[in-house]
């Protein structure tokens, strides 16, 4: 069992995290067998894999957006990369893309936002890489909600930073040592926790008791209405 303690920390706005919705078209797609380029499972069936630009290196995985079309508004869970996507461009399971539109039309144009403190089911959870040892470790951090600004482990007296790797993982390669290891996680608001107690154990999800963000700071999905189209330039007049 992992004990965590939340800190709560002033909310600041950084450049990962977008003012305002953003306008574009929405794909659907059937995912291959194991996870994404997140390492993640697509869980509850809705998710969206996003272009290489806001995938931005795994920056937005585990990360939540509202997309909007012709028949309404659906939460999904980022969980891949689309690499054939350009900006605006994003592909979401066959479950999600039925909510906002036909399945059968394939593409529709959308609005998206970036949501703040999605609802999560379960507290701070990590997993701990296959090939992770006393001299290298890698770590990922599940059910954060928002996406990740930084991960950071105790060494010594010493807090030290882990790189983000491009599959979802957080890397330590400075002997790390046997543990039980103590990390703490900030997201891209400053909210931040501070978890002890994850054993060297890969492979398997280390629960922890404490969340980023308390229940009365979830933002609600919003069923908005898709703005009208813009007008198609008039064709000009010849004499």
């Amino acid at each position: 069992m992992v004990v965590a303690v939340a800190v709560a920390v002033q909310v600041t706005r950084t450049v990962a995290c977008a003012d305002g919705p953003e306008n574009g078209r929405a794909y659907f797609y059937e995912p291959q067998a194991g996870p994404g380029n997140c390492s993640l499972e697509a869980a509850g069936q809705l998710f969206v894999s996003v272009s290489a630009g806001e995938y931005a290196g795994s920056q937005a995985c585990g990360g939540y957006l509202d997309v909007t079309g012709p028949r309404g508004t659906v939460r999904v869970q980022v969980v891949d990369q689309c690499v054939k996507c350009g900006k605006g461009e994003l592909d979401l399971s066959r479950p999600a893309f039925s909510k906002i539109a036909q399945p059968g039309v394939g593409v529709t144009r959308v609005v998206y936002d970036r949501v703040r403190n999605p609802q999560v089911d379960k507290p701070l959870g990590f997993r701990v890489k296959a090939g992770s040892s006393v001299y290298w470790l890698a770590v990922q951090v599940l059910d954060h909600g928002n996406p990740l600004r930084s991960v950071r482990i105790r060494d010594g007296g010493h807090w030290r930073d882990l790189r983000r790797g491009g599959d979802n993982y957080w890397v330590f390669e400075h002997f790390p040592g046997a543990g039980p290891f103590t990390l703490r996680v900030t997201d891209v608001f400053g909210q931040r926790a501070t978890a002890t107690g994850v054993v060297l154990a890969p492979g398997r999800v280390q629960r922890s008791i404490k969340r980023l963000y308390g229940q009365n700071a979830v933002t609600p999905i919003t069923q908005r209405a898709l703005p009208a189209a813009p007008a198609a330039p008039e064709s000009p007049m010849f004499c």
